[in-house]
């Protein structure tokens, strides 16, 4: 069976150590992160990766919902599989699900979050920059005003000692209290070797992503609002 990923580069170490794990060696597209701050150039950018894929069964998506952005996506030149879920963090999590439902409060860092192209930090010295410190520390506050915890997810991948300083610094912009756990790598590695049940969306290629795939019912107001969001 021959398999191609498109992955987002945050997820760079926990895929790769899911890959050795599982002793995978299909090639991978990285995606730059930047274009998880808009759903819109997210789905443009990942048709054009799943176009240019050409002699491959399945292209295995290593990214959740992220703003709807895989809505209308279409298996233009293999079988699409991504996993049932709604961001590449909550793919890092452990298992069960009820557990990640007790944390909806709070904001979810990892090495490849902390350092991508559209970090929390670098958005926020970007934001002085323009505003002074004052007015952004404001606005931060705000934006995360649904927020009371900052957790560090212990991926396994990278050393939480590494990073510990620099999710303080957030931690601290953002007034939440931060912590850190063990997450987990099940989905990853499922991803790679299947299989593929209620865990993951299958769409058979020449076919799209619908919203019932994202387990909505179909009216076209929700299906518009779905693809602005």
């Amino acid at each position: 069976m021959k398999n191609v990923i498109i992955a987002c580069q945050t997820l760079h170490d926990e895929l790769n150590l899911a890959m050795n794990k599982t002793k995978c060696a299909y090639p991978v597209v990285w995606v730059d992160s930047e274009y998880h701050s808009d759903p819109n150039r997210l789905r443009s950018k990942l048709q054009q990766e799943i176009d240019a894929q050409k002699g491959f069964e399945n292209i295995l998506l290593a990214y959740g919902f992220c703003g709807n952005a895989i809505l209308d996506l279409k298996a233009s030149t293999a079988n699409l599989i991504f996993p049932k879920t709604d961001d590449c963090i909550s793919m890092l999590l452990s298992k069960p699900k009820e557990k990640f439902e007790r944390m909806k409060a709070t904001y979810f860092l990892t090495k490849g979050w902390i350092e991508g192209s559209k970090s929390l930090m670098k958005e926020y010295m970007n934001a002085i920059a323009r505003y002074g410190e004052k007015r952004t520390k404001r606005i931060f506050q705000l934006m995360l005003k649904n927020y009371d915890k900052l957790m560090l997810i212990d991926t396994g991948a990278y050393s939480v000692a590494d990073y510990w300083d620099e999710a303080c610094k957030i931690a601290k912009i953002a007034d939440l209290k931060l912590f850190t756990e063990k997450g987990h790598l099940w989905m990853l590695e499922k991803l790679l070797t299947g299989p593929y049940d209620e865990d993951f969306i299958v769409v058979d290629k020449g076919q799209t992503v619908n919203i019932s795939d994202l387990g909505y019912v179909y009216d076209e107001k929700i299906y518009q609002n779905l693809k602005l969001y």
